[in-house]
């Protein structure tokens, strides 16, 4: 099977999901950053449940979410730490320390407007 045919085709494509799943880590690898472009809007059908499954994959989703969340798309970013981040063991949230306070403490205009750096803060006190 081609793994890029796994990519959900819109967000309505919640079957999309289940495969991703039974094919699992890591021959989803190819496609993470894919994946979490899938969860740039939480009111998609496809975001929550894709969530969901990549936070479950631990160190293999710190680099495609530190790549969101060092980004230029701050709706994207607030997503990913509500659906991902927050949903992540404190030993992989870790990993994206640098970039959380990053984001808590020195945000820019579009993230505060975002509450990015609220999340972000959030993700921070709770895990550090």
């Amino acid at each position: 099977m081609e793994i890029k045919s796994l990519v959900p085709r819109d967000k309505h494509d919640v079957a999309a999901v289940s495969s991703i799943e039974k094919a699992g880590y890591p021959a989803v690898a190819p496609i993470l950053d894919d994946l979490v472009g899938w969860t740039a809007d939480g009111n998609w059908p496809v975001a929550v449940p894709l969530a969901r499954f990549l936070a479950s994959l631990g160190e293999p989703i710190v680099e495609p979410v530190s790549r969101v969340l060092k980004g230029n798309d701050p709706t994207h970013k607030y997503f990913c730490l509500i659906l991902i981040v927050r949903h992540l063991p404190p030993e992989i949230v870790e990993k994206l320390r640098e970039t959380l306070c990053q984001l808590s403490t020195n945000p820019n205009d579009d993230d505060r407007a975002e509450d990015v750096d609220t999340l972000a803060r959030e993700v921070v006190e709770r895990v550090f």
